[in-house]
C-alpha cells in the first residue's frame, strides 16, 4: 500500500477540529502552530463555521476538490462512515485517535477486523487507531494529537513506535531532530513493518529509532533490515514483551535454547540493527548517529580528560564495554609530551590536565595531532557540561572541539559528561553544529559508543532469508538412524552405521563396521536415549556386544515399555575431541536459526550458545564460533592440540543451506556431540524432528 498520501499529503482535513481541549482541539492547534501549508488544510465540523479564525467546514463533502488526508478526531462509532465518505474525496491515508478497538477484548478485536476490512476495500491506509498521530518536518505537516513545546524540531531522525508517549518523549528531547514521527497505536492495516520500511526508503531520515511490541509481518520486516544494511543507515530497535512470550515445549536442546528473544536478537545482529535496552539508550543512539558527520573507520579511540581521576575512570569504562584504547605513534606521544604540563600525563585515556583544557589552541593541537595518528579511529572527550557555565574550561573545551573539526581531514569525535543532569544548550548547539555527538553520561554513554563503533565496522553479508511459507502444526522425531541418513542425503558427512534387530545380525555387521563400537537404541519413539538405559559405549569384541545389545533391549522394555524397539545401532567409536553442538530451531516467523556452542552434558550447564538465521556463509560461520565464550578451548586451551575450526565451519555452513532448503520441513535438529579435534569433525549423535504433513 503506498504511504505517500498517509505520511505526505498534499490536502489535509481535520474532521471534529475544536477549539475545545482534546483530541480535535489539540491536533486543530498543533497543526496550525506547526504546519507549514495551510492553504491546503481544512478543519471540518458540523457545528461550526469558524474554527480559531479558521473557516470551517460542516462536511468532508462540502470541501472543493480532493483530500489526500483526513485526521478523524471523532469517536469510535463515526469512523466507518467517515472512512467511506472520505472515499469520495479521493482519500488514501487516514489518521484514527478513537479507541475501543483491538486492544479491549473480543467486541474491540471485532470491531478491528471490521475496520481493516473497509480500509482495505476503500484503499485508505489507516495510521492508528489508538494512536497519537505523526508529523512530517520535511513537508511541515503536525497531524500530532498531544501538545508540545513550541520550537523547532527539523532534522534527520525518523521514529516509529506503537506508544504516542514514547514519541512524546522523543519530541520533548532537545538534542533530537526529526524528519518524521510515527506512533501507529494498534497498526490497523498499515503496520510497524511498512512505517519502518519507509523510513528506510526516505533520503530525508539518515537514523530510524523504533519502539516496537509486536511484530506481524516478519518477511517485511527481515527484507526492511536487509534494505537498511545495504544502504548503512543504522536502525535503532527498542523491543518490549520479549521475556513474556510463551515457548512450546522443546523436545531437542536446541529447542529449548532458542526463545523468540534470542531469534529476534541473532536477527537484529544479521542485518547490524542496534538494539536499545530502554528509551534513554533509543533517543542517544539516535541523536548521536543524527549529529554525526561520518562514522569512525576502525574501533580504536582515545578518551581526552582533564584529570587523572577521570581519566581512571574511563579507563575501567573502556575496558568493561570493550571499546579498544588507541596506542600512539612515538611521535605523536612525544609531540603531545610538548603540551602537556610535568604533572599530566599522555599515557591513553590522555590526562590533559586543566593547563590544556583552558588553552583552547592548545587543545586544537592536541586533538589534531591525535587525529593525524594511523593508529586513532575516534576521539572522545570525557568532561561533563553543566547547565550553566560556572567553569570557563567548558567553554575553552567546546571551543576547541568546534574549531578542531573545522579541519577536513579530522576523524570523528565524540562527548561523554561524566554527571548527568541537563546540558548548556548553547554548547551543545555548537557541537552539534561541529558533528559532535553529546553522549549520555558515564555507562550509557560507553555503551553507546561501542554500540557506534561495532555499527561503524559491521561487515553485511546479504544472504537469502529463509522465512517459512507454511504453518505447520504437526511434528515428530526420526531415530537417530534415520536423522543421521537425512544429513547423509543432503551432503553432511556421517561416520559409518548400521542398525540390527537381532544380536547375531549385531555380530554380522560389527565384521564390517570394526571394534571398538557403540550400541544404542534404534527407536524413533526414545529421543532422549541415555534416559532409558539405551546406550552401551566402547565396546570391543563379540561377547560384549551380544551382552550390550541384550542389556539395551531389556533397558529399554522396562523403561519405555511404549515405544517400538526395532533393534539396536551400531557405530564405530569416535576419535574424542572438543565437544560441541549444532542445531536447528525452526522458527515460526523468522525461519531456521543455526545455534553452535559448548555440547555435550554441558550444554544446558552453561548455556554457551550462539543463534544465527539460516543460511551461513563461511565467514558468518566463524564469526559466531569466536563469540563463543569456549572458544579458547578450540585453539589449544592448556597445551591441547588446536582444532580444525576451518572444518566445523564448513560443517555449519553445510547443515545452514540443508535447514535453509528445508525451512517447510525441518522443525529441530539436534546435533550433540559434533567432536572437533586437529583432523577434522564427526558426528556422534543427532535428533531431527519433521513437520509431519512433509513427511
Amino acid at each position: 500500500m503506498d504511504l505517500k498520501k498517509l505520511l505526505k499529503p498534499k490536502t489535509v482535513a481535520i474532521v471534529g477540529a475544536s477549539e475545545k481541549a482534546g483530541f480535535g482541539g489539540d491536533t486543530t492547534r498543533n497543526y496550525l502552530k506547526f504546519s507549514k501549508n495551510l492553504d491546503n488544510l481544512y478543519l471540518v465540523n458540523p457545528g461550526r463555521d469558524s474554527i480559531l479564525g479558521q473557516k470551517a467546514y460542516h462536511s468532508l463533502s462540502e470541501i472543493d476538490g480532493d483530500v489526500d488526508l483526513v485526521i478523524l478526531c471523532t469517536p469510535q462509532k463515526t469512523i466507518l462512515p467517515l472512512l467511506r465518505e472520505a472515499a469520495e474525496k479521493n482519500c488514501g491515508g487516514a489518521v484514527v485517535f478513537a479507541s475501543g478497538y483491538g486492544e479491549t477484548g473480543a467486541e474491540g478485536k471485532a470491531l478491528q477486523k471490521e475496520l481493516v476490512s473497509e480500509a482495505d476495500r476503500l484503499g485508505i491506509a489507516v495510521m492508528g487507531p489508538n494512536c497519537a498521530g505523526f508529523a512530517n518536518f520535511v513537508d511541515g505537516i503536525f497531524a500530532f494529537a498531544f501538545l508540545v513545546e513550541e520550537r523547532d524540531r527539523f532534522g534527520n531522525i525518523g521514529m516509529i513506535s506503537q506508544s504516542g508517549q514514547i514519541v512524546l518523549g522523543g519530541l520533548d528531547s532537545p538534542n533530537m531532530g526529526f524528519s518524521h514521527v510515527i506512533s501507529s497505536g494498534n497498526s490497523c492495516n498499515v503496520k510497524v513493518e511498512d512505517y519502518l520500511d519507509f523510513l528506510v526508503e526516505d533520503d530525508d531520515t539518515k537514523v530510524i529509532a523504533a519502539y516496537i511490541e509486536g511484530i506481524t509481518k516478519p518477511g517485511k520486516l527481515v527484507e526492511t533490515f536487509r534494505k537498511a544494511a545495504l544502504k548503512k543507515k543504522p536502525v535503532v530497535v527498542l523491543k518490549t514483551g520479549r521475556s513474556g512470550k510463551a515457548q512450546e515445549l522443546a523436545a531437542s536442546h536446541t529447542g529449548s535454547l532458542s526463545g523468540a528473544d534470542k531469534v529476534l536478537r541473532a536477527v537484529f545482529r544479521r542485518y547490524g540493527v542496534i538494539e536499545a535496552r530502554d528509551l534513554e539508550e533509543l533517543c542517544g543512539l539516535a541523536a548521536a548517529f543524527s549529529w554525526l558527520e561520518s562514522l569512525p573507520k576502525g574501533q580504536r579511540c582515545v578518551f581526552m580528560n582533564v584529570s587523572g581521576g577521570e581519566a581512571g575512570v574511563m579507563a575501567d569504562l573502556a575496558d568493561e564495554f570493550g571499546i579498544q584504547l588507541a596506542d600512539y605513534d612515538p611521535e605523536t606521544k612525544a609531540y603531545l609530551q610538548t603540551l602537556v604540563p610535568d604533572y599530566g600525563s599522555v599515557n591513553n585515556p590522555f590526562d590533559m590536565t586543566a593547563g590544556i583544557g583552558y588553552n583552547t589552541p592548545v587543545m586544537v593541537q592536541a586533538m589534531k595531532a591525535i587525529s593525524r595518528d594511523e593508529h586513532v579511529d575516534a576521539i572522545c572527550i570525557a568532561y561533563t557540561i553543566t547547565p550553566k557555565i560556572w567553569d570557563d574550561t567548558i567553554s575553552h573545551m567546546v571551543e576547541a572541539v568546534s574549531i578542531a573539526r573545522n579541519d577536513p581531514d579530522m576523524k570523528p569525535v565524540f562527548w561523554i559528561p561524566f554527571i548527568e543532569h541537563s546540558r548548556h544548550q548553547e554548547s551543545a548547539d555548537i557541537l552539534q553544529r561541529a558533528g559532535v555527538p553529546l553522549l549520555p553520561s558515564g555507562r550509557y554513554g560507553c555503551r553507546i559508543l561501542k554500540q557506534i563503533l561495532d555499527f561503524a565496522g559491521f561487515d553485511f553479508q546479504d544472504t537469502e532469508a529463509a522465512i517459512p511459507e507454511k504453518n505447520h502444526k504437526i511434528s515428530r522425531g526420526l531415530s537417530e538412524y534415520e536423522s543421521l541418513n537425512y544429513l547423509k542425503d543432503h551432503g553432511v558427512p556421517i561416520p559409518p552405521q548400521a542398525v540390527a534387530a537381532s544380536a547375531d545380525e549385531a555380530v554380522l555387521k560389527a565384521a564390517d563396521l570394526g571394534y571398538p563400537l557403540s550400541v544404542k537404541i534404534h527407536s524413533a519413539d526414545i529421543q532422549h536415549k541415555s534416559d532409558v538405559g539405551g546406550v552401551k559405549l566402547n565396546i570391543k569384541d563379540e561377547a560384549n556386544l551380544r551382552a550390550a545389545f541384550e542389556t539395551v533391549m531389556d533397558n529399554c522394555r522396562k523403561n519405555a515399555p511404549d515405544a517400538n524397539l526395532e533393534g539396536v545401532l551400531l557405530k564405530p567409536m569416535l576419535r574424542a575431541g572438543v565437544e560441541m553442538i549444532i542445531g536447528v530451531n525452526n522458527d515460526k516467523d523468522f525461519g531456521p536459526m543455526i545455534m553452535v556452542g559448548m555440547g555435550g552434558v554441558f550444554v544446558e550447564l552453561f548455556k554457551d550458545v550462539q543463534l544465527a538465521p539460516a543460511p551461513l556463509t563461511k565467514e558468518q560461520a566463524r564469526r559466531i564460533l569466536e563469540n563463543l565464550n569456549s572458544y579458547p578451548l578450540l585453539n589449544g586451551y592448556r597445551g591441547n592440540p588446536v582444532c580444525n575450526k576451518e572444518a566445523l565451519a564448513d560443517l555449519l555452513v553445510s547443515i545452514s543451506k540443508m535447514a535453509a532448503d528445508g525451512k517447510d520441513s525441518i522443525k529441530e535438529l539436534d546435533i550433540n556431540p559434533v567432536f572437533v579435534t586437529e583432523e577434522g569433525v564427526s558426528i556422534a549423535d543427532a535428533l531431527l524432528i519433521q513437520y509431519e504433513d512433509t513427511f
